[in-house]
């Protein structure tokens, strides 16, 4: 398993049962969009199982929390390592 830096945290996403509700890229645009059809992608995510994951920076925590609490599917998962 990689080794996660100090400075970051790792968003994981469940795209595929996603609503597009825009919860999440109105919170945190850094880390996601929506795509053509109008569902959330996480940026730069690379898919492990059922969720795609990236890593976040750190400062910007108490956003990716927002994101986290506001998706009314709760299909976003933050680890602090």
């Amino acid at each position: 398993m990689a080794k996660v830096s100090r400075a970051h945290l790792v968003i994981r996403h469940k795209a595929l049962e996603c609503i597009g509700c825009c919860v999440c890229e109105e919170t945190i645009p850094q880390y996601f969009q929506m795509d053509e059809n109008g569902m959330a992608q996480l940026l730069d995510g690379t898919r492990e199982g059922v969720f795609f994951r990236a890593q976040g920076l750190k400062m910007d925590a108490a956003d990716i929390k927002a994101a986290v609490d506001g998706c009314p599917v709760d299909i976003i998962r933050v680890d602090v390592s």
